[in-house]
């Protein structure tokens, strides 16, 4: 009897440990599971979906799956691609091209979620959109305080290529409602 309650107790713990390894396993195992918070939603506005087909358009046919270069090649439109989309999302989270892929024309950008309009990369105004990121009170991320760091080490103060160049980017990157999106909600949009 002594025997069998120390080893009933080994055997609730293995129990235990491997259906939460087992749980763990499985908890991202589509794409839609991994992206959910940035996938697009099929009944999102038109004219995204038509900028995502503007991207198909334009992308490189070795870049895409079989599947996405048959559309893009044959009469392309935004309902071909949202039902590709709504398709493949389904699909076992793993990196490769489908991956690549479904964040590129399925999922929403970071421009698309800002609060506020992006500042254009010719606004003459970069001055103001960095006032925050050189104040020395303010809580910078990584990224910011490596921009900051090259701005100041500029032989002109007042060159924020650096800081257009950043928003550049990640304004057309996937939205992850991370530190970039913030930062980018921050430092990449007009003032109201």
């Amino acid at each position: 009897m002594s025997i069998k309650l120390p080893l009933f107790s080994v055997l609730g713990v293995i129990a235990v440990t491997g259906g939460y390894f087992i749980s763990k396993s499985f908890s991202h195992k589509t794409i839609k599971d991994r992206l959910s918070n940035s996938l697009m939603s099929v009944s999102e506005d038109v004219s995204k979906w038509e900028d995502r087909l503007s991207r198909l358009k334009g992308a490189q046919g070795d870049s895409l799956v079989d599947d996405l270069r048959e559309i893009k090649n044959s009469d392309p439109t935004s309902q071909k691609l949202k039902d590709w989309c709504v398709t493949n999302v389904e699909s076992p989270f793993k990196d490769g091209k489908l991956l690549l892929n479904v964040k590129s024309y399925c999922t929403y950008m970071v421009r698309d979620k800002l609060s506020r309009t992006p500042r254009p990369e010719s606004d003459g105004n970069w001055e103001h959109a960095a006032t925050k990121l050189i104040r020395p009170d303010v809580v910078l991320s990584n990224v910011m305080k490596d921009i900051k760091a090259r701005i100041h080490n500029t032989s002109n103060p007042t060159n924020f290529d650096a800081l257009k160049s950043w928003c550049k980017e990640i304004l057309d990157a996937m939205y992850e409602n991370d530190s970039n999106f913030k930062d980018a909600d921050s430092y990449c949009t007009n003032k109201d």
